[in-house]
């Protein structure tokens, strides 16, 4: 017969467990994550993104306000890519090469600067071992808690 303790062991170690699963395996499945932002930057503000693109990864920029700079800087070329624009820009380009490429944003005008942009990005390696580490934790819980059940020897 099961204690209770051991029953509410079990389910959270199996949901906790479960939730680790689910996430190891999204990650395996959709490699490429999307960046979806809408920010807006005062004048003089400025902002870098930074992020790790796959190859043939999709990146749409469109940036509205009095007058702001753009440089690109992509794994595809040697060179940044340097824009001083006015109004309105529309920015599109596919990474043929994985890599790290950096995108900074400069307010220069005297309104606010309305960026809208989707990055496609690479997922953090790093959290492959976060998920195995959520498994492994809903494992020592069930582990655990099936010592409640376990028949006490005489002299306990």
């Amino acid at each position: 017969m099961l204690n209770k303790f051991t029953i509410i062991g079990l389910v959270a170690g199996c949901i906790i467990s479960g939730i680790g699963v689910v996430s190891f395996a999204d990650s395996l499945l959709t490699p490429i994550e999307k960046m979806e932002f809408n920010d807006i930057f005062q004048p003089g503000e400025k902002t870098t993104f930074p992020f790790s693109a796959p190859k043939d990864s999709k990146h749409y920029l469109t940036i509205e306000g009095d007058s702001f700079i753009v440089k690109v800087k992509s794994p595809d070329s040697d060179e940044e890519i340097d824009l001083d624009l006015k109004n309105e820009a529309n920015l599109s380009w596919t990474t043929t090469i994985e890599g790290e490429n950096i995108i900074f944003i400069e307010n220069t005008g005297k309104s606010e600067l309305i960026v809208n942009g989707t990055l496609e990005k690479s997922r953090d390696p790093l959290f492959f071992t976060y998920h195995i580490l959520v498994i492994i934790a809903g494992i020592v819980i069930i582990g655990f808690s099936a010592g409640f059940s376990v028949r006490k020897p005489k002299g306990f």
